[in-house]
């Protein structure tokens, strides 16, 4: 495939101004939202690969189109998904874009969850200091807390290019709770590093920690591919799993941890398995047992494989135990960003984010999801 302009997918920009216009004055709230089923209505059914890419095809309670999929499973047994740039359905017959959104998966029926009102849809996290399409809040991972709670953490981004995704950056990191009791987010919080490197990226505990992984996300405007060359690292810092999530960090050096960020080192892969470059790696790491698992769409929507890594620890090192092709039979298509979501298939499955490379708006912009068998027992 040869170079595409530099920056992703993205949605054009008079579709942008006639179908994506954010009613400032509608109050910031959680709407009540109404319920749609994976599968005739059904709730019961099981959540497979299969099942959530027909609810996904079919805009799940209004949910025409996102991306950068995370899913959390929730004490009670629900998940909840959060989203960039997800397009809303405003009941008028045009979808509204918002910065972010979430939807509520309970069994195979989702709810969707975004601020303002119905007729004028607003960013779910983040409205009233949202200057849509000039400062806005992108989700990153996050990780529950407790039974009552669930952390996430948002990147702050601004636009210094002439339009839309043409040099976009991330400016500060910030943290919001979700009660999980009304599924409300509250306030936007200082992250523990609230700067630009996005601690928080990908987040992952274990039985006394709290770890929270950077990656730059800048990707927009860079270089003649997009991305800045900071896209291929990833750092990590930690904080004790049961004080508050404001709680000074340290970060991995290297050869221990310290309180000073500058001393942090990338933990990232830097070779694939044949010794190549490997360069854009917005890992998505989950604990599994005692050892730590991630998944990575390599290259972004350049690349069009994703790699299985895995690690004793959550510095790493990382041994990438397999490589798979990702589907595409489309190439006025292009995927990109993987992480792992929960199913009750056998294996792990793997959510892929698709886009057109021009922009326009399409069924074609959602996730799709795979499920492989157990690639951490094999070696590519």
């Amino acid at each position: 495939m040869s170079p595409k302009p530099p920056r992703r997918p993205r949605v054009a920009r008079g579709l942008l101004a006639t179908a994506a216009v954010l009613v400032a004055a509608a109050a910031s709230s959680m709407l009540g939202p109404t319920i749609t089923a994976a599968d005739d209505g059904d709730c019961d059914t099981p959540v497979t690969a299969e099942v959530l890419n027909d609810a996904f095809g079919d805009s799940p309670d209004g949910l025409v189109g996102a991306d950068y999929q995370r899913a959390y499973e929730l004490p009670d047994g629900r998940v909840l998904w959060t989203f960039q740039d997800a397009y809303v359905d405003d009941g008028a017959g045009g979808p509204t874009l918002v910065h972010n959104a979430a939807l509520i998966q309970t069994g195979s029926c989702f709810e969707l969850l975004h601020g303002g009102s119905e007729a004028s849809p607003e960013p779910w996290v983040g409205a009233e200091s949202t200057d849509p399409f000039d400062r806005w809040y992108w989700p990153l991972d996050g990780y529950v807390r407790d039974d009552d709670t669930l952390v996430l953490y948002y990147a702050e981004m601004t636009e210094l290019g002439s339009g839309y995704l043409e040099r976009t950056e991330p400016v500060a990191t910030w943290a919001v709770e979700v009660d999980l009791d009304t599924m409300t987010a509250g306030p936007l919080e200082r992250a523990p590093n609230p700067g630009s490197e996005l601690y928080g990226f990908s987040v992952t505990t274990d039985d006394d920690h709290v770890y929270l992984y950077a990656q730059c996300h800048r990707q927009f405007g860079f270089s003649d591919y997009g991305h800045d060359p900071c896209t291929g690292d990833v750092f990590v810092a930690r904080q004790p799993l049961d004080l508050p999530p404001s709680y000074p960090l340290e970060y991995w050096t290297g050869d221990g941890w310290s309180r000073n960020s500058s001393l942090a080192v990338n933990v990232a892969p830097e070779t694939r398995p044949d010794g190549s470059e490997r360069v854009i790696n917005p890992m998505q790491i989950e604990r599994d047992g005692d050892r730590w698992i991630a998944v990575t769409k390599v290259g972004d929507w350049w690349g069009d494989e994703v790699f299985y890594d895995v690690a004793p620890s959550p510095q790493g090192p990382w041994t990438t135990v397999s490589v798979e092709p990702v589907p595409s039979e489309d190439p006025e298509v292009a995927s990109y960003f993987a992480s792992l979501v929960p199913t009750d298939d056998a294996g792990w499955t793997v959510a892929v984010g698709y886009n057109r490379w021009d922009g326009q708006l399409s069924s074609d912009y959602r996730p799709r999801f795979t499920t492989v068998d157990d690639p951490w027992t094999r070696r590519t």
